[in-house]
Formats: structure tokens, sequence, C-alpha cells
């Protein structure tokens, strides 16, 4: 009996390399990724395509174009890579009626391809271009990227470029400071702080006013924070000064940690000091929950429960989470608008942590905030019903009036709060 022909399926992959050598965009420099289509015997399929980063968007377009050309395979390799979403893969997959499957790279096609991507660009960079210069144009251009991977990368080349560039050197700090890697954001901010260690001996130098100083002062501020998680609580207070005695400004957002790490060390009077600093150095500052609580520990402290009370009344309305993590107690509903980044459950989670411990030693300063909570309770309970108002409203952005409407809730909040802490000081 004859039996039919099987033919056997088609599988193609797409793979893709990093190049080492940075290419000029314009007046800054990026660090290309090559996309490959190869059939089955690794051979190209089409012309190789250059682009920024990896974008799952422009790969499928890409690979698309070239389905377009010469029809699409039975099934498709597509090579792992963190920028990717499975679950749209699967989308391209159904939408050509093809099998795709996100594999890990080969090792002997991945050695070829990291052989290509060592070897350089296609073409080369800006003639004359020096490493510094080329260093600065990678830096340059990380706000653009959002692969996190080809930021880290870009970041990594711009400082084995120019070892003293201060501004990779300082966002280096940064990510490994929210990756949780204290040590190696010191040593990376350590780096920055050596190489603009010539800044620190000009009294000329006008801090924070002077481009050249912010990756130094942002180094110094990654440092205090690591030292902080670290728990070497003087060590951070040590680094907060060292910040404002450069930048009394405060660009940084030191203050607002300072009299915590104080509190913390139990160096009570310092603590005091520095609020009566603050009072004179920041007239109408920005609200922070964080200081509010602060302040108002310390004033309990002190024995004026009623200054604790204005305090803490302040505090709980740039941040309504906080006192309920203290207390013990269930907090408000966090589907809500929330005006900053500090306003909101996460933020009273990382202080509660963090701090939490210095009212658990003081049952006095515990029960003075327990009185400022319960009279709270009802302007609390007003700002969460117009805030879930703000929040439903973010749904009619295609409202012809949404952004008069818009302006009108945002005014009446910042009206309500205002009123409800100034109400605090009859």
């Amino acid at each position: 009996m004859i039996q039919p022909i099987k033919n056997t399926p088609s599988v193609w992959t797409l793979c893709w390399v990093d190049i080492a050598e940075p290419l000029p965009a314009e007046d800054d420099f990026f660090l290309p990724v090559i996309l490959i289509l190869v059939g089955p015997e690794f051979e190209p399929l089409a012309p190789p395509e250059m682009v920024a980063e990896l974008d799952q968007v422009g790969a499928e377009e890409w690979v698309a174009r070239i389905f377009d050309d010469l029809g699409a395979p039975d099934q498709l390799l597509v090579w792992k890579a963190e920028e990717w979403v499975p679950e749209d893969w699967k989308f391209f997959a159904r939408d050509w009626k093809l099998k795709l499957k996100l594999v890990p790279p080969p090792p002997h096609e991945a050695r070829l391809l990291s052989q290509l991507g060592a070897a350089g660009a296609p073409v080369g960079a800006a003639p004359g271009a020096s490493k510094a210069a080329m260093s600065a144009g990678l830096v340059r251009n990380v706000p653009r990227m959002r692969s996190a991977r080809k930021r880290r990368a870009t970041l990594d080349q711009a400082v084995a470029l120019d070892p003293a560039n201060t501004e990779a050197l300082a966002e280096l700090a940064d990510l490994e400071f929210h990756a949780g890697r204290h040590e190696r954001s010191i040593e990376f901010a350590s780096r920055a702080l050596d190489a603009g260690g010539a800044l620190f001996d000009r009294p000329d130098v006008r801090w924070w006013d002077d481009p050249r100083t912010r990756p130094l002062l942002r180094a110094l501020h990654a440092t205090m924070l690591c030292r902080w998680h670290q728990g070497h609580i003087q060590d951070a207070a040590e680094e907060g000064r060292r910040l404002l005695a450069l930048d009394p400004a405060d660009h940084m957002g030191a203050r607002f940690y300072m009299p915590l790490f104080l509190l913390l060390g139990g160096e009570h009077e310092e603590a005091a000091a520095f609020f009566r600093h603050y009072a004179r150095a920041y007239p109408g500052d920005m609200p922070n929950a964080w200081l509010g609580f602060a302040w108002g520990l310390c004033l309990s402290l002190e024995g004026d429960d009623q200054g604790a009370r204005k305090k803490y009344r302040e505090a709980m309305l740039a941040n309504i989470y906080i006192a309920p993590r203290l207390l013990g107690e269930r907090p408000p509903p966090d589907n809500i608008f929330h005006p900053t980044e500090r306003d909101d459950a996460q933020s009273a989670l990382e202080f509660a942590g963090s701090f939490g411990s210095l009212w658990e030693q003081e049952a006095a300063a515990l029960r003075t905030l327990r009185d400022a909570h319960e009279e709270m309770r009802p302007v609390i309970a007003e700002l969460v019903a117009r805030r879930a108002e703000m929040a439903a409203f973010l749904d009619h952005r295609y409202d012809p009036d949404y952004r008069a409407k818009w302006a009108r809730l945002v005014d009446e909040d910042e009206a309500f709060v205002n009123k409800a802490a100034k109400a605090g000081e009859d």
C-alpha cells in the first residue's frame, strides 16, 4: 500500500544578540540589538534588523513583514528575553496559525551570535569620538529605554568606557539599592564620590546648581538609604548630615529622614533641635507624612501633647494609612486616588516596618497618637469618600469637560485638606 508523503514541518527561529560597540544616534550613543530570523540550518532568511532595544511590537511587525514575503513556517521558536510578554506571542501565533515556543538560546547558536556581538556593530561609531564622549552619550540615552535589562547593560558599558562617569555610577547605585543589593549600591556610590572628589575641596562649587554635583548628591543619598536598610542608623544619619551641609536647600530630601534616624538612635534632644532648625529653614515646605509622624512623636516625648496632636493631624492628612499601621487597626481602602507616591498604603507599610518600634517603646506617645487618630476619624472618612470619587472619575477621561471637572476636584481636595489641617490649630 502506498503511504502518503509526510512533509517535514518547517521550523524557524527568531534570534537576537546584543552588540557591544556603541553607535551614534544624533548627539547620543546606544548599544544596538540585532534581530535575526533563521531557518532550521541556522541560515538567515532575511537581512538582520538593528534596533535600539528589544521591543515586542516592533519585533512582531518585523517578523510579520518577512512572513508576508516568504510565507509563515509551521513553527516559530523565539529566543527568550525578559522584554517578551509570552501571552502576546500566543496572540501572534494564533494570528499566523502557527506553533510558537519561547526557548533558551541553544549553546552553539548563542556562542556564534555572542561572537558577532563582541565583534562589534555593522557600522562603526562616530569618527573621532572619545571613550568619555561615548560614555556620556550612552547615559543620556538611558531615559529613552523601556527595557530594564538594556538600561543596566548600557550603564555598565558607560562605566567600562569611562570609569569616572559619575552619572552612570550614581544610576547604578540607585539600581542596586532598589534591587536590595545594598553593598553593591554603596560600592558604586563610593566610586562616584571618588571620581568627583575634587569638587568637595572647592569652596566655590554651588551644589545642585552645578550639574556636575548632582550625581554626587545622588550617590550620598543612595549611601544614606543603604546604611538605613542595613541597620547602620548612625552611619545613615551621618550621610544625611553631609547631604544637608553640602546642599542646605536639600534637593534630595534628606530632611525627611534625618529626625527618624536620630530618634531611632535614641538622640531625642538632637531630633528636637533638628525640628527647630527645620521650622526656620523650610517654612511652607511640602507636606510629608514621615516627617510629621516623627515630629509628633518628638513633641510627645517632650510632654507637648497638644503640639503632638497637631503634627499627627497634619501627618494623617498626608498619609491616612500610617496611623492604623502603628495602632494595629484595619487601614482604610487603598483603591482611591492618591495625590502623591508617598501617601499610599505601601509607603505606610515601609514606614511602620522601619520606624514603628519607636511608638512601641513609648506607651504614652502611643496613647497620644491613638487619641489624635480617634479625633481624625470623621475627617479621614470624608477624605476617603472624596478620593474614592476622584478615582472613579478617572474613568471619565473622554468627557468633553474632563479637564475642567478634574481640576475642580483637585482644587476641592486641596482645600479640604488645608481646612482640616488648620482646624487642628484651633
